[in-house]
């Protein structure tokens, strides 16, 4: 028996899924399970035991109508017979109704129930987004110290070997990034926060982050900092991160993927999204100053509110 999972779009949602990847692979262990993901959240998926098969949709094919129906129909040759949505877009339903699947199931909004033979209602109350991927199988737990993102060999002795060219020992992640402007951090509180530190740093960020993580640099002259900006893929640059001694992480993928492999990771959220979206584990702290700012103003002003003696304490719960 064939099963596919249409995956989130973001790497920290992709993240997310995997208790939602693990719980469908113990509920069928003799099925075939297939991924279906954007490629740039591929990485997250590669090498897990619980998955049979990848299929990546290129960036210049996630988009368009030609295209939606181009996937549908290779999808159908696959003879999928359970296909899960795990977003709630109108378009990946109808991707599921193109595959002529026997059984399509997905949350019933955007008016999407017409293609799904399963619809299940949206919870009528705010819950962690793992939960509501959980809740399509009435699963609610996340795997007691389950591992579930794996690494080869190969890829970690490689790490290893490239931490020790970059001429450092023991980094500490800095993910200062997000996709959201608002929740980047601001660059007097990484001052701030990194004052005085004897750590070294590695910034870990896309291509389009150089020149911020140049400023960073160049502000903080008398921290040991270096960037990786877009010199590393993504697969790269988690193999990286596992040998952190810890992590900084702004409310973005790197923070989902770092306390997930169990690098103690100082999570910095706010405009109340850490009841939501908070990263998974317990290697995770998450720094939320969201009550501090009424009414709310967004991340921004939440990032703010967070002092030095804030990030130091949540350092020392963890390491």
């Amino acid at each position: 028996m064939k099963i596919a999972v249409y995956s989130p779009n973001w790497v920290g949602d992709a993240a997310l899924s995997l208790p939602f990847v693990y719980h469908i692979k113990q509920k069928y262990p003799n099925s075939e399970l297939i991924i279906i993901c954007k490629e740039w959240v591929q990485s997250v998926y590669q090498n897990n035991p619980n998955i049979d098969k990848i299929i990546s949709i290129a960036v210049t094919e996630s988009r368009g109508i030609t295209n939606t129906f181009r996937l549908g129909f290779l999808l159908r040759k696959e003879k999928i017979e359970i296909f899960y949505t795990l977003t709630d877009s109108f378009r990946s339903s109808f991707v599921l109704w193109l595959s002529k699947s026997k059984k399509r199931i997905g949350y019933n909004s955007q008016g999407r129930g017409f293609f799904l033979t399963s619809k299940v209602k949206l919870p009528l109350k705010k819950i962690h987004r793992y939960k509501k991927y959980l809740k399509l199988i009435e699963k609610d737990d996340i795997p007691s110290e389950k591992t579930l993102i794996y690494f080869k060999k190969e890829e970690v002795e490689w790490a290893k070997h490239e931490i020790e060219e970059i001429g450092i020992k023991n980094p500490v992640g800095l993910f200062p990034f997000s996709v959201s402007e608002t929740r980047t951090f601001p660059n007097e509180k990484i001052s701030e926060w990194l004052n005085g530190s004897k750590e070294n740093f590695l910034i870990f960020g896309a291509k389009n982050d150089g020149q911020k993580a140049n400023v960073i640099i160049n502000e903080n002259k008398n921290i040991s900092i270096v960037s990786l900006c877009g010199k590393y893929s993504l697969r790269q640059s988690m193999t990286l991160i596992s040998l952190c001694k810890y992590a900084l992480a702004a409310d973005s993928g790197l923070g989902h993927i770092s306390s997930i492999i169990k690098v103690p990771t100082i999570s910095f959220f706010g405009a109340n999204r850490a009841f939501v979206t908070k990263p998974l584990g317990k290697s995770c702290v998450v720094i939320d100053q969201s009550n501090r700012c009424s009414p709310c103003k967004k991340n921004i002003c939440c990032l703010k509110s967070i002092h030095k003696d804030d990030v130091n304490s949540s350092i020392n719960s963890l390491i």
